[in-house]
């Protein structure tokens, strides 16, 4: 290829997103046209193995890029320079990255603008861990210029100043509720949940039990009968939305394991590295996804999602089971769910410590805590400082004695010890092993004055 012919490429592909620019303003602006500056030689040459690539190894890769303007959000050809880690991804800095993925129905879908699906996908870049948090939309929360309201009406209530609002105050109301920064935000509807998995050949789902819906949207049942299936798009489409027999929060989790074998199809090198199944995805998507990402951001997160292993992602969905942090209610003259506590700070927990805190959940301990301070509300006050990390609080009281310090009584005979060694550095004692007298809990925290000023 000759050097004329490059520069022919480059300054096309540069200039593309400034010509359609102009296209849009000229019956509005006058075009002022100004001196071209001189490119540097570094950006010169990195511009010119990317189109030297893109060209000499496939007309597809120029697609599938093309394509992807469609999809990201992106200030053309030159945002590729982080392809080649000159940039850090927002919240890479920090050890964290939080991606808000939101569902929708869709312009052919009644209340197509609410969400139906609200999930924050959280990954440790240096540890490739993932976590899951699914929200429900029933959650009733501030909405910033709104008052209250579900969740899921966030999304609505943007687009209705414009196109494209909608994730950017949904992604604002999410951060608030959970107390933590949202990096990204990718929008898809019913139609491109379903193409996405028939452009990869459907993806392998195991049912867990059998599942019949006869109230299922559109007008139709639905049941699949438990085992390991492979589904294509309707189908897992399907699985993900029926609700009506089981419930919201049986919903979320069939939907982060839609998600996860998504992920196990997609993020591959037969699909990432192929510029023909990438465009074929990309074309079928793009009407349907957005982002507030670049096209190197979401090629970096892609790389960073490939390396994480399947089976290790923690998954949880904020319900309103008897441990879960939310309730039930009909307060505001529509089914709406609550925090349990009264405010936020339970989630909130949930959210911040989603993997420091993974085994804790999994430990699932029963604790009992109880006020040796003499002064009235420390036992809730500790209680708070550990909800949301997995443990059952089963029991609050006041204890018959008054302790300078704290102690806590271990009587699991060694089978929750993640929980024993969070509890010993949160309270900054070591724990006493004995038998449990009631035989009700599995430790049970007496607060002592001590921790008077922590509380």
């Amino acid at each position: 290829m000759s050097k004329k012919s490059i520069d022919d490429i480059l300054s096309g592909l540069e200039n593309e997103g400034e010509k359609e620019s102009v296209k849009e303003d000229k019956e509005k602006t006058p075009v002022k046209f100004k001196k071209k500056k001189k490119k540097s030689w570094k950006k010169r040459i990195i511009l010119s193995l990317l189109v030297i690539f893109l060209v000499g190894g496939s007309i597809a890769g120029v697609k599938a890029y093309m394509l992807a303007q469609k999809i990201f959000k992106g200030e053309g050809l030159p945002g590729l320079l982080g392809l080649l880690g000159q940039e850090k991804l927002k919240g890479e800095a920090e050890g964290r990255i939080n991606i808000l993925l939101l569902g929708m129905g869709g312009e052919n879908h009644p209340g197509g603008t609410l969400t139906d699906t609200i999930m924050v996908a959280s990954i440790k870049p240096d540890t490739k861990e993932v976590a899951m948090l699914s929200i429900p939309r029933d959650l009733y929360v501030e909405v910033d210029g709104h008052g209250e309201d579900k969740i899921n009406a966030a999304h609505a209530l943007g687009e209705q100043k414009g196109s494209g609002e909608g994730m950017a105050l949904a992604a604002e109301t999410v951060s608030k509720t959970l107390d933590i920064p949202i990096h990204y935000t990718v929008r898809v509807d019913f139609e491109g949940f379903s193409k996405i998995i028939d452009a990869v050949d459907g993806v392998d789902v195991d049912v867990k039990e059998d599942l019949y819906d006869p109230y299922y949207p559109d007008g139709g049942s639905y049941y699949v009968e438990a085992g390991q299936h492979h589904m294509n798009g309707e189908e897992a489409l399907k699985y993900a939305r029926s609700r009506k027999t089981t419930s919201d929060f049986d919903r979320a989790k069939r939907q982060q394991q839609i998600m996860g074998a998504v992920k196990a199809k997609v993020l591959t090198a037969d699909t990432l590295l192929n510029p023909t199944k990438m465009g074929e995805i990309l074309g079928a998507l793009g009407d349907h996804i957005k982002t507030d990402m670049q096209v190197w951001e979401g090629q970096r997160l892609a790389q960073m999602f490939k390396d994480v292993d399947q089976g290790k992602i923690i998954s949880r969905v904020l319900d309103n089971s008897d441990d879960g942090p939310l309730v039930s209610s009909n307060a505001y003259g529509a089914y709406v769910l609550l925090p349990r506590s009264g405010n936020f700070e339970e989630v909130q927990n949930i959210a911040k410590n989603i993997f420091t805190n993974s085994n804790l959940w999994d430990e699932a301990a029963k604790v009992q805590v109880q006020n040796a301070t003499g002064s009235s509300g420390q036992a809730k006050k500790a209680s708070d400082r550990i909800s949301g990390m997995g443990l059952k609080i089963e029991d609050i009281t006041t204890s018959g004695e008054i302790n300078s310090e704290t102690i806590i009584y271990d009587y699991t005979n060694g089978a929750k010890p993640k929980t024993i060694e969070f509890l010993e550095k949160e309270f900054c004692v070591t724990a006493v092993k004995k038998s449990d007298p009631t035989g009700m809990y599995d430790i049970t925290i007496v607060v002592g004055k001590d921790q008077l000023s922590e509380n």
